[in-house]
């Protein structure tokens, strides 16, 4: 059996109450392992060394909460700068999540987010971001062809078969 994707969770703390528990116990729901610093960090750990060499470099995905509170924070400057250095060297999924009306750090200009808009009903959007990290997409089966899209599917007397595609 393979292990759960380990997912690292950067936020400010001050998103920690209004959105990000509540995620995080969302995503392990889920059967996503979330890396979150209340969960993983005691009194007397060194807070560089979890985050960075356990939380970080044991990470398949790394989702960063931006907010008009997190999106100056040094901290969560730091994270993200090492998860896309990781996303470089070792392919690390970066999801953003966006919860306010905030500018997106410009080293994510590229990368699709998912703007969650009410913090209490977000459904689709958690099956989105889960489908990200898991490589799930919402996407329809594909049908059969007409009968006569078919190839070789429609015979014109006196014509090779390849001549029915002019």
């Amino acid at each position: 059996m393979n292990a759960p994707p380990k997912v690292f969770v950067s936020h400010a703390s001050e998103d920690k109450q209004r959105f990000v528990l509540g995620f995080a116990e969302r995503l392990r729901a889920a059967g996503l392992d979330a890396w979150l610093d209340r969960w993983e960090m005691l009194p007397g750990d060194s807070v560089v060394e979890k985050l960075f060499d356990e939380g970080l470099a044991k990470a398949d995905a790394f989702i960063v909460v931006l907010s008009k509170f997190s999106v100056d924070k040094p901290w969560v400057r730091e994270e993200l700068n090492a998860a896309l250095m990781k996303r470089v060297e070792a392919n690390l999924k970066v999801v953003p999540v966006v919860l306010d009306d905030c500018r997106v750090p410009e080293a994510l200009s590229t990368t699709l987010w998912e703007r969650i808009e009410d913090l209490s009903n977000y459904d689709a959007s958690f099956q989105r971001i889960v489908g990200a990290i898991t490589g799930r997409h919402e996407k329809p089966p594909l049908g059969t062809l007409p009968a006569f899209a078919q190839p070789g599917a429609v015979a014109i007397p006196g014509l090779a078969p390849a001549d029915d595609r002019v």
